[in-house]
């Protein structure tokens, strides 16, 4: 029988193998600083990360994004309209995206699956932003819980990737 993972070994084997990729990518600055969305390349990033640990890892199973072992994860990039420098001001729907990553915690609370968790990357900001804080504990609210990390694009600009924990 196979030794489950985690949360928290999950949160750190994944922190520490997507940020460098976040950070390090030239074309992801591109995406930063015209704050357009990536999840297809976080998709499948993360799969070939996971897929060094993990044996079973499918993307797109069962209209989920990323399955492995006993673990079901949804991704999402959300892309915010908060004014940084070196980033073109363009208006985005921030509470449309926040809806997009609460409408994925409550299908996978419906699924069969015995971990479920989301993944989702905001950008540009930073954890003590407070416009994103209220936005935020809409998401936290339904999680049991959540951990982030902070990091930069390779052009400086700031984002946050959380991991969260659906109960």
């Amino acid at each position: 029988m196979a030794v489950e993972t985690t949360f928290e070994e999950l949160t750190k084997t994944i922190f520490e193998k997507i940020t460098p990729k976040l950070e390090k990518n030239k074309g992801l600055k591109i995406f930063a600083k015209e704050r357009a969305k990536f999840e297809g390349w976080l998709k499948v990033e993360l799969c070939a990360s996971l897929s060094k640990d993990f044996q079973t890892v499918a993307p797109e199973k069962d209209r989920i994004d990323i399955t492995f072992d006993n673990w079901a994860i949804e991704l999402k990039t959300v892309n915010t309209n908060y004014r940084y420098d070196n980033v073109e001001n363009k208006t985005r729907p921030i509470t449309r995206n926040v809806q997009g990553v609460i409408d994925d915690i409550e299908k996978l609370k419906s699924r069969d699956c015995t971990n479920k968790a989301t993944l989702f990357i905001v950008f540009p900001v930073t954890e003590d932003n407070e416009e994103w804080k209220k936005h935020l504990g809409k998401i936290t609210e339904l999680l049991k819980d959540i951990k982030y990390k902070e990091f930069r694009f390779k052009n400086d600009i700031p984002g946050v990737i959380y991991f969260g924990l659906i109960e």
